[in-house]
C-alpha cells in the first residue's frame, strides 16, 4: 500500500520515482491523446474500407473484368478446346455474339459477374444444341488466354459443382489478326 498525503493523492516519488510530477502529467496526456487519435483514425478507416463497393475481384492469376472486356469485346477470338476442337468466337460491344465450330454455329449473349464472362446461345436447332457456360481467363502470354469453367448457371456461376474443374483449362483463344502467343502447355 502507498502513503498518501492528506490530500489524497500519492506523491510522485511513489508512484514513479525519479520522475517529477509535472513529467509524468504531461506523459500522460500525450499518450492519452495519442491513443485517443488512434482510435479515431482506426475508426475512419473501418468506415472507408465498410463504405468500399463488394465488387468481385479477381484473385490468383485470374483476369480482371476490365481486363477482359479490353482483351475481347469488340474483338474476334479463335481457339481450340482442351479435346482439339476449333471455334472461333466473336463479341460485339452490343452484349451479343456469335459462335462457330467446324460443324456448329450459334448466336448468343455475354454479360460479367464481376471477374466471371458468361456466354450464352440463344435457342437453336442446332445438334448437339450449344448452352454456353461462365468462364475465368487467364492471360498466359500477349496474345493467349486460358479459359476455365466457373459455371453452366446463368446467374450464379459459383454455385455449380465443378469438381476439378479450375484445376485445367477447357479452352484455349487469341485475338484473330494478331500471331498466337498460345503454347502447348497450359500455364496452371
Amino acid at each position: 500500500m502507498v502513503a498518501t498525503h492528506s490530500t489524497g493523492k500519492c506523491p510522485a516519488s511513489a508512484t514513479m520515482p525519479g520522475y517529477p510530477a509535472s513529467l509524468i502529467s504531461r506523459r500522460s496526456l500525450a499518450l492519452t491523446t495519442l491513443a485517443r487519435l488512434t482510435v479515431v483514425i482506426a475508426t475512419a478507416a473501418a468506415g472507408l474500407i465498410a463504405a468500399l463497393p463488394s465488387v468481385p475481384a479477381a484473385t490468383g492469376p485470374w483476369m480482371s473484368e476490365a481486363a477482359m472486356r479490353a482483351a475481347f469485346i469488340g474483338k474476334t477470338l479463335d481457339g481450340h478446346y482442351a479435346n482439339g476442337l476449333t471455334w472461333t468466337e466473336t463479341y460485339f460491344d452490343s452484349g451479343r455474339l456469335d459462335y462457330r465450330e467446324p460443324e456448329r454455329r450459334a448466336v448468343g449473349a455475354w454479360h460479367f459477374r464481376g471477374h466471371v464472362f458468361c456466354t450464352f446461345y440463344d435457342p437453336a436447332q442446332t445438334r448437339p444444341p450449344l448452352t454456353g457456360g461462365c468462364w475465368t481467363a487467364i492471360k498466359s502470354g500477349s496474345n493467349c488466354y486460358e479459359f476455365y469453367l466457373a459455371g453452366l448457371s446463368r446467374d450464379d456461376p459459383a454455385d455449380d459443382d465443378l469438381d476439378g474443374a479450375i484445376r485445367r483449362w477447357n479452352a484455349r483463344g487469341w485475338r484473330q489478326g494478331e500471331p498466337s502467343t498460345c503454347q502447348d502447355k497450359p500455364s496452371v
